[in-house]
């Protein structure tokens, strides 16, 4: 298992429980395929660096977790057809070389 990291944003329209919602799927996909969430913080509200889908704003969320690379593929196979998610990126994260 590798350590992972995924930044989504939603559309800044959408009700809090619809993110809810959504950030709901995406751990359970993350859980069903044997990872963990090892941290989760909500960014709120912000202003994006230039528009996307016609949102000058957006709903940021980070999700640090450990999984599998089948799960990272189900997760963006996933993220790609939701019509909710503005972007998201997924990052594997490296180990420090000082350590």
């Amino acid at each position: 298992m590798r350590n992972y990291e995924i930044m989504l944003i939603f559309d800044a329209s959408l009700e809090e429980d619809v993110i809810e919602k959504e950030l709901q799927k995406i751990t359970s996909i993350i859980e069903n395929g044997k990872g963990s969430i090892t941290d989760s913080q909500k960014w709120g509200l912000r202003k994006l660096a230039y528009p996307i889908k016609h949102r000058e704003n957006g709903y940021y969320h980070i999700i640090n977790f450990t999984s599998t690379e089948t799960v990272i593929n189900e997760i963006d196979r996933i993220n790609k057809i939701n019509d909710k998610l503005l972007r998201h990126l997924i990052v594997r994260e490296e180990k420090n070389s000082k350590e």
